[in-house]
């Protein structure tokens, strides 16, 4: 990560991460609970394996895919 690769975006990590956020500009969004995520722009951020099915949802909703079992 570029220092100032997270200027401005408010993201969540795995919460050791959560200094490498805040000193690259970021804004910490805590992931409580631990299968949170948050969608800043174009930027998808989950926590940990338990965010997985909420990170691929807002990743394509963010993409526009529509997922239909017709």
């Amino acid at each position: 990560v570029h220092d100032d690769d997270m200027q401005g975006r408010k993201c969540t990590a795995y919460p050791a991460v959560k200094l490498n956020v805040v000193l690259g500009g970021g804004t910490w969004l805590e992931p409580d609970p631990i299968h949170r995520c948050f969608t800043d722009g174009n930027l998808v951020t989950g926590a940990a394996w338990p965010a997985h099915p909420e990170f691929v949802a807002q990743l394509m909703a963010l993409l526009g895919i529509k997922v239909s079992f017709a």
